[in-house]
């Protein structure tokens, strides 16, 4: 089976039933669909050659939805660029990747000046909506890939450091989507909002969705008012959010009172959901509550909590609310040296590019994250090991101590770092978001903090900032933070 497959099957099954609703509202049938992306595979394979990388720069939007199926279906490797990124930084993804052809909006085309000279492999740009490239079907399939074929090569966040090209083959995303549709149990016939940039892995979510069937509702950029127009204007049931979207939708809905009567199961990711946030959701929005770990390396996720085990957790087990879930059963998960978390299945991607191995000689796939697993299985992540602030010789998890200061009444959100200190070696720095109008006095929250952790874990330094930096698929930006606390701090 291949990716193209899933909209083939969905098309035979429901042939007038949406399969995307673009940000303009238009809506595009499944029959259509699957005929766009075999055009799209046409003129693919007519300008290219079989393992060619044909990079796109795009906002979320139907074309690219049809780049997603129609490249890797011609046998060619979709390689996904964050529209957001500095053109140096985007330079420098295409240079590695070494593209033929460059599929973009106009306007982050227009921003890549010097495309040609800095990526001479580029032999062909054309805006991701060209006529052209939903013209005519024929000759589509002159050459079907085959399963282990590379598909999309996609860039980790680099939210720890130099993000990574990350090959993923039709087998291992396949094998994602069947991950998801079991883990997360994933209801036919629903509408699904997607808000994370389809450059990174989240977008996935649109192959789980259409592996059964349902629509999928793309938003160009996360804004909480858009996003509350989105589900009420098509009926939405389902969404994914990080906890930082989650909280900006709840304020939202609070200002305007308005609600969300369809929506039915949110899902999220990135993070672990604070208990008040989530008790203020499930009482404003009454929904399912989903959470899914996994990495761009994992091409989805891998371990899941389900709804049962959010209201478990709020009724007396809290602890259950830190837990990133339980494996589905297509992978494997276990604890290696250090306490890293480790994966091993078919949707683990097996190299970076060009040429890395991204998994050991028994295919366990290092995450970077520490993590230990409770007697019931359930997968709890620690904190990223490069997230770990060694003050004095101890080990502080920055996450434990973020938990910490937000459970305090007047922060709404809180990144804490490592930064140089004579005595220490590393001291705990606090980089705090108040609640409006609430700001704190930093002794009493170090005081908070020393309240409910052990002294040497207590932030020896506390910054207060209007919001904090994110990467573009929700997660806290830590280099960013890092370098702030440290240039606040030398100042």
């Amino acid at each position: 089976m291949l990716l193209h497959d899933l909209v083939a099957s969905a098309a035979a099954a429901d042939p007038r039933r949406p399969a995307v609703i673009g940000p303009d509202g238009a809506a595009v049938p499944f029959d259509e669909f699957d005929r766009q992306i075999r055009a799209v595979a046409g003129w693919v394979g007519a300008h290219s050659a079989p393992g060619d990388r044909i990079a796109v720069v795009a906002d979320n939007s139907t074309a690219y939805a049809r780049l997603y199926y129609g490249v890797p279906r011609a046998g060619r490797i979709l390689t996904l660029i964050n529209q957001r990124l500095r053109p140096g930084e985007q330079y420098a993804q295409l240079a590695l990747t070494r593209p033929t052809v460059v599929v973009g909006d106009p306007v982050h085309l227009d921003r890549l000046t010097e495309l040609r000279s800095e990526v001479p492999s580029v032999v062909r740009v054309v805006t991701a909506d060209a006529a052209e490239l939903t013209a005519d079907p024929a000759g589509s399939d002159a050459a079907r890939p085959a399963p282990d074929d590379p598909a999309w090569l996609l860039f980790t966040s680099g939210s720890t450091g130099t993000p990574k090209g990350v090959v993923h083959s039709h087998r291992s995303v396949l094998a994602a989507v069947r991950g998801s549709v079991v883990g997360r149990a994933v209801a036919p016939g629903g509408v699904y909002l997607l808000p994370f940039p389809m450059c990174h892995i989240a977008g996935y979510n649109m192959l789980v969705q259409h592996a059964v069937g349902a629509t999928v509702v793309l938003a160009a950029q996360f804004r909480a008012d858009a996003f509350a127009k989105a589900v009420r204007d098509h009926g939405v049931t389902a969404c994914s959010l990080a906890p930082t979207m989650l909280h900006a939708l709840l304020t939202h809905l609070k200002d305007t009172g308005a609600t969300l009567p369809t929506l039915r199961s949110i899902a999220y990711g990135s993070a672990a959901i604070p208990a008040d946030l989530l008790r203020t959701a499930l009482d404003r929005l009454d929904v399912d509550f989903h959470q899914g770990y996994g990495m761009t390396e994992t091409s989805g996720n891998v371990t899941f909590l389900g709804p049962a085990e959010h209201r478990r957790g709020l009724a007396g087990h809290p602890e259950i609310l830190t837990a990133a879930g339980i494996p589905h059963p297509q992978v494997e998960v276990r604890i290696g040296a250090g306490g890293e978390i480790l994966v091993r299945g078919a949707q683990v991607a097996a190299q970076y590019w060009p040429d890395r191995p991204a998994v050991d000689r028994d295919g366990w796939l290092p995450t970077g994250d520490v993590g230990r697993v409770d007697p019931e299985g359930r997968l709890y992540v620690v904190d990223r090991r490069k997230d770990i602030v060694v003050t004095g010789g101890e080990n502080v998890s920055s996450r434990e101590v973020e938990d910490a200061l937000t459970a305090h009444a007047d922060v709404e959100s809180a990144a804490v770092v490592g930064v140089p200190d004579e005595y220490w070696g590393e001291a705990v720095c606090a980089v705090v978001v108040a609640v409006d109008g609430r700001r704190p006095a930093a002794a009493d929250l170090i005081a908070h903090v020393r309240d409910r952790l052990t002294a040497f874990k207590r932030p020896r330094h506390v910054l207060f900032v209007q919001r904090l930096p994110l990467t573009t698929n929700g997660k806290v930006d830590k280099n960013a933070v890092r370098r702030y606390a440290r240039s606040e701090l030398r100042a």
